[in-house]
């Protein structure tokens, strides 16, 4: 065994990016997580006027395997510190309106002067150009301006939010590929870059068939519920069990015939039912039938049976259910981490198998300004008095001893 491409690996792929992270809220603090989970440094930069709510765990969730650094930029000395660690780094990401950072003095250019092969990503709700360029933005109208909840509800009732933001992940998984697709660049030929990624156009890219539909026919989608417009049986089912319910897909004839074959019902076993036509027909008494016969079984055991006779089905799961998944657990996906104010959690973990730092590594979200005296100090070189004068004067707040002993002379 090659000893020092073992170490690597758990480091993590990426061990060798520094990444000044401003993020709020989900898709780039999303983004610089993932990042963080395959071995990137990750300092997370915020306002000590400011300091992230962590009572709900979602940004905890967002800040594992982050330096945090509590920081103003709005003054010189702060500024100063920024662009000195902009210096030593690979990649500043913000999501700010965009006249945030050029107002501190902190644009691409004025970044782009300290560190030339730097690059900086920008995150604000539409883009650095254009006429809603100032507006403020979060996922939940973001997709709506995308026009997901068009696409989404029954019939004539009113549009239907995803319930997730949707946006912002969307957003937050973009940022990485195109991250690493121009460090890739700058490592090749030099030279840094600017990422200009807007909150709102992410999810437009997820509907591209709906425009070329559109374009053709100059009519708007029909808003389908749970039914699909080629597929029949599509839908969700409920079953035995309080609020349990089963995704059935039949894809095509030959599945269908296998499902009724399981199901065992020759009320469906009509000819006419054989063609998807057919079906459509009487879709809705299909439905009543297979339901009937959900109700008498849990959705565990029609998903189990359903996909072992090749018919795509899923139980529709909730939150609890997940952690308790037997193919998740077994794919090691969930991640336990002991955080400093709210005791051991369960996470999600990397979706994607790879290089990320072994999670035994993985560090829970860090205290507000913990780590900034190990920054200033070990990273840039400053000395403690330094340190404490910026303590002092409320440029840096730090979350060690050096906040404590500050608070004693005073």
């Amino acid at each position: 065994m090659d000893l020092n491409n073992d170490c690597n690996s758990k480091r993590g792929s990426l061990s060798d990016l520094r990444i000044l992270d401003l993020t709020r809220v989900w898709a780039g603090p999303l983004a610089t997580r993932i990042l963080g989970d395959f071995g990137a440094e990750i300092i997370k930069i915020g306002d000590p006027r400011r300091p992230i709510n962590t009572s709900s765990g979602v940004n905890n969730k967002l800040s594992r395997n982050k330096l945090n650094l509590a920081l103003r930029l709005d003054v010189i000395s702060g500024r100063e510190i920024f662009l000195d660690l902009v210096k030593i780094s690979d990649v500043v990401i913000e999501n700010f309106r965009p006249r945030v950072m050029p107002n501190l003095h902190l644009s691409y250019q004025d970044i782009r002067s300290v560190n030339p092969d730097i690059v900086m990503c920008s995150m604000p709700g539409f883009g650095t150009g254009g006429p809603y360029t100032e507006y403020p933005a979060f996922g939940t109208t973001a997709e709506a301006l995308a026009g997901i909840p068009s696409l989404m509800g029954y019939g004539s009732q009113l549009p239907m939010p995803t319930g997730i933001a949707y946006a912002d992940p969307i957003s937050g998984l973009n940022t990485v590929g195109v991250l690493l697709a121009c460090l890739r660049q700058r490592d090749i030929w030099g030279g840094g870059q600017f990422i200009d990624i807007a909150l709102a156009a992410s999810p437009v890219c997820t509907i591209g068939e709906y425009f070329v539909s559109n374009s053709v026919t100059q009519t708007n989608p029909v808003v389908f519920g749970n039914r699909h417009p080629k597929q029949t049986p599509h839908r969700a089912y409920q079953t035995a069990g309080d609020d349990e319910w089963i995704a059935i897909s039949v894809t095509n004839d030959d599945e269908w015939r296998t499902l009724c074959s399981v199901i065992g019902d020759d009320a469906l076993r009509d000819p006419l039912y054989c063609t998807l036509g057919g079906r459509q027909a009487e879709e809705d008494y299909i439905d009543r039938r297979i339901s009937e016969w959900a109700r008498g079984h849990s959705a565990p055991d029609i998903m189990n049976l359903l996909q072992n006779s090749g018919i795509p089905a899923g139980r529709v799961a909730n939150n609890r259910q997940l952690l308790d998944d037997v193919h998740l657990s077994a794919r090691n996906f969930f991640v336990q981490l002991e955080e400093y104010s709210y005791g051991s959690k369960w996470y999600e973990g990397q979706s994607i198998p790879g290089h990320h730092v072994e999670k035994t590594r993985w560090q829970p979200a860090h205290h507000f300004g913990q780590d900034g005296r190990h920054i200033l100090v070990d990273f840039l070189g400053y000395t403690d008095e330094t340190c404490r004068t910026l303590a002092s004067d409320g440029t840096v707040v730090f979350g060690d001893d050096l906040q404590i002993e500050r608070k004693e002379e005073e």
